[in-house]
């Protein structure tokens, strides 16, 4: 049996108002929530910090990969979220965290959730990709950064649905302007 293979939707929103690393989980919570309305930001935020209890999520150089399981229903996706104010997440380098790549997906694809973190845990050691990462000004920018650590990624129609009627000045800025398959 051939394993399929996940691609996940990407999202990119910048949180300007935490200053805390539970502030910070609970706001992407809640981004996750406004763009999986069946999901629970309870719930969500729950698991986020149950996972972070575990041990810090931090990769270093001011990213880290907070990451859960939803349900079975709910498809692969990476929340990437820019933190105005850098918050302390425990880094193994002692360094605050400006950019959060949240790895969420449902039950059915735990193997692919498992082997994207080893893809994004290369953030760590690939400087020029971190940098780029931390730099980006557009979704787009963060799917070719995602794009060229392995991962199959495209912006997901419900995501642009939903950027569009939350926040419709900024659809342009998001680069929500409908799917692309990046490989």
């Amino acid at each position: 049996m051939i394993p399929v293979r996940v691609s996940f939707a990407v999202d990119f929103s910048t949180d300007r108002t935490s200053n805390t690393r539970k502030a910070a989980l609970w706001s992407l919570a809640a981004r996750v929530a406004e763009l999986r309305p069946e999901a629970s930001k309870l719930d969500i935020a729950g698991a986020l910090y149950a996972r972070e209890r575990l041990g810090t999520t931090a990769v270093g150089g001011g990213v880290a990969l907070p990451h859960t399981v939803l349900t079975d229903e709910d498809a692969s996706m990476i929340v990437v979220r820019r933190l105005e104010k850098p918050v302390e997440f425990d880094a193994p380098d002692g360094m605050a965290m400006d950019t959060l790549v949240a790895l969420m997906g449902g039950k059915h694809d735990i193997k692919w959730l498992r082997a994207a973190l080893l893809r994004l845990g290369r953030l760590a050691q690939q400087g020029p990709l971190r940098h780029q990462l931390r730099t980006a000004t557009t979704q787009d920018e963060v799917a070719a950064v995602l794009a060229a650590l392995g991962l199959d990624v495209h912006t997901d129609q419900k995501f642009c649905d939903t950027a569009h009627t939350l926040y419709p000045e900024r659809k342009a800025s998001l680069g929500l302007t409908g799917s692309f398959t990046l490989r």
